[in-house]
């Protein structure tokens, strides 16, 4: 087992991820050999593989991960990830936590190249759900890093009656109407709309 990882209670198939103040583990790779045949089952109960550079994190993380192999050089990798984190208003620029939940599930191919073979490798229909692995190992962190970007929303609202900012002062409309709104009443247009009375 990699180092940092540990088996939980009696059951070797079931392992937990631990971190030490001596070993912070930013990287954790397990051979497809290292996976027993009624699967691996891994519980993070650390998160130094969560890009916190990236996104704002408010609440604790929690990765559940299972492996199961597929054949000699396939795996099979589902699981899922929770927290909160803080994101930035698309309108209204104000931050606002979002809860960040989902499942994943993940086809992992380790495809060994032929020393006498090009190393391209064209996909059919069937494998764009597929990630290719140039050595029979996950990287678990990394993969793991990635799904959470992947749950991400497009569209970043800390609402969906969000106002927005006003186009002339930058005021959050959301607090209240800014003093932009009377001077667009008043405009030269305006002394037309009178002499038509």
């Amino acid at each position: 087992m990699p180092g940092g990882i540990l088996p939980v209670d009696d059951e070797p198939h079931i392992i937990k991820a631990l971190t030490t103040t001596q070993q912070r583990k930013t990287t954790v790779k397990i051979s497809f050999s290292e996976i027993p045949e009624q699967g691996l089952r891994i519980e993070l109960q650390e998160d130094t593989w969560f890009p916190d550079q990236e996104i704002t994190r408010t609440a604790p993380v929690k990765a559940v991960v299972t492996l199961a192999r597929k054949g000699a050089a396939r795996v099979l990798m589902e699981g899922m990830v929770e927290t909160t984190i803080s994101l930035e208003c698309d309108r209204c620029l104000e931050s606002f936590p979002m809860a960040l939940a989902g499942d994943f599930k993940i086809d992992l191919e380790y495809l060994a190249n032929d020393p006498g073979q090009p190393a391209e490798h064209q996909c059919s229909s069937s494998e764009m759900e597929t990630v290719f692995l140039d050595e029979p190992a996950i990287d678990l962190y990394e993969l793991l890093s990635q799904q959470v970007f992947l749950l991400l929303p497009l569209k970043r609202l800390c609402n969906e009656e969000c106002h927005g900012l006003c186009p002339q002062c930058g005021a959050n409309r959301n607090t209240g109407p800014c003093r932009c709104d009377q001077k667009m009443k008043t405009t030269p247009f305006s002394v037309l709309a009178t002499l038509k009375r």
